[in-house]
């Protein structure tokens, strides 16, 4: 009888140290799933998208801008997407320009949709610091006009 019972004692002290190894290793998994759904990929696109449009283009001497608004602190802008639509008196441009922070420009070419008229729908990889602003231009030829555009991709939070 007295083995049984140290057999018994020794049965319970084991099963209480795996109980204990058990839930440490596993409250240990737990924390470690949780940090890693707080973990995010900050290059990841659908984390932070951007999409801007502007319609309140400023034309003096043959020229349109369409100015966006600048990149909040602690971010970067990766701009995906571009596209315009303009309207005139005159003929449409023939394309329409996005000016980078460093004064680098990309050209793109526009459809025209009827003799005062034109668009324009393009791909894109832009990227713009915290401050910097993008802008959107084209060349008009005179009368009134009306250049929208919009700017679409997204935002990279910066440590």
């Amino acid at each position: 009888m007295h083995r049984f019972k140290r057999f018994v004692w020794f049965a319970a002290g084991v099963a209480v140290v795996s109980i204990v190894i058990a839930l440490s290793t596993e409250s240990h998994a737990i924390a470690q799933a949780v940090r890693a759904a707080l973990v995010r990929n900050q290059d990841e696109p659908g984390r932070n998208p951007y999409f801007e449009t502007r319609g309140d283009s400023i034309c003096i001497s043959g020229a349109c801008t369409l100015t966006f608004s600048p990149v909040p602190a602690g971010q970067r802008l990766v701009v995906t997407f571009v596209s315009s639509g303009y309207s005139s008196f005159a003929p449409p441009p023939s394309f329409v320009v996005l000016e980078t922070p460093s004064k680098h420009v990309q050209w793109f070419q526009t459809f025209a949709t009827d003799s005062t008229s034109s668009y324009m729908s393009s791909p894109v990889v832009a990227y713009y610091e915290a401050g910097e602003t993008p802008v959107l231009l084209c060349g008009v030829a005179g009368g009134t006009t009306g250049l929208s555009g919009t700017l679409s991709g997204y935002y990279i939070n910066l440590p």
